[in-house]
């Protein structure tokens, strides 16, 4: 059963925590909080009682964390965040806002299909403040898996126990390659067939870079991207700038391939046709606001 004990300590104990390992600095942080430094030192010692371990270790030049410590900061920062979100959403209720909504969505849908969607959600209701966020899609998963989002938007992803996936769109990927290239010819190609050129890719925790990495295997290659980058138009860029060729979803990077005069080639491949899904946690009722935003963006399937 969950532990009713209850907390003896409180948000200003944990941002003043996260400034001392920000910091390294107990005085630093004292300064920075307009406190006297061993007012912040009994916060820090109060915690470590609180917890029964060591949370920090006191030298000459500061403070370093002990594993405890590296352990809280990073529970403390997703904490003191939240605390942050639910203050905002506590002020739009306030302000007549109706209705919150944290929605968590990888770039393909972000940039391919929620503008419009969410526009549209807009005008049906007004009153619900939806907050949007970027991250790669097994991020998404995990903040809806924590209750961190509301509401996702993933690709590629295998079953997780605890949420549910319910298709969304459709995302075709493409091979763009610039005008000069000697694929620009062709209209088609196979992954297998481009991986003979040097590759720009998307940085290593994509989703789309795992699912490359796992196809360039079983073509009997290692996939070693020349470049790697953070977004689909910095690969679209180092393409034209002929660094090499890149995959790409077709309808997030139309703008970008059209003014670069890049070419575009279907591939070939199955999986190039990736089915987008939102994601919600199991058995849990989402709020009103939540739910109309699901409904919403299903109807536009």
């Amino acid at each position: 059963m969950p532990s009713t004990a209850p907390i003896r300590f409180d948000w200003k104990d944990l941002e003043l925590f996260v400034s001392v390992a920000e910091t390294g600095s107990i005085a630093a942080t004292a300064e920075r909080s307009h406190m006297v430094a061993s007012a912040v030192s009994k916060r820090i010692s109060d915690l470590e009682t609180h917890f029964a371990t060591a949370l920090i270790e006191r030298h000459s030049r500061g403070v370093r964390l002990t594993p405890a410590g590296q352990a809280l900061r990073g529970r403390a920062q997703g904490l003191l965040e939240q605390a942050r979100q639910l203050e905002g959403e506590m002020r739009d209720y306030a302000d007549g806002v109706s209705g919150h909504v944290r929605l968590f969505a990888n770039i393909s849908a972000i940039v391919e299909f929620l503008p419009g969607a969410l526009v549209a959600f807009r005008h049906v209701y007004p009153g619900i403040r939806v907050q949007l966020q970027e991250q790669v899609s097994s991020v998404v998963a995990q903040a809806v898996l924590d209750g961190v989002a509301d509401l996702g938007i993933v690709s590629e992803l295998p079953h997780l126990p605890g949420l549910t996936l319910t298709p969304f769109r459709q995302d075709e990927l493409q091979l763009v390659v610039p005008p000069d290239h000697p694929l620009a010819t062709q209209t088609h190609i196979s992954f297998a067939q481009a991986l003979a050129w040097p590759l720009v890719g998307l940085h290593a925790n994509s989703t789309l870079h795992a699912r490359l990495t796992r196809e360039a295997a079983e073509a009997g290659h290692d996939l070693r991207p020349l470049v790697q980058v953070t977004s689909f138009d910095a690969v679209c860029a180092m393409v034209a700038a002929g660094l090499g060729v890149g995959v790409v979803p077709r309808a997030a990077t139309t703008p970008y391939v059209a003014s670069l005069g890049l070419h575009g080639l279907t591939l070939t491949d199955t999986w190039a046709q990736r089915q987008l899904c939102l994601c919600t946690r199991d058995n849990e009722p989402p709020s009103p606001a939540t739910q109309k935003l699901f409904e919403h963006l299903q109807q536009q399937y």
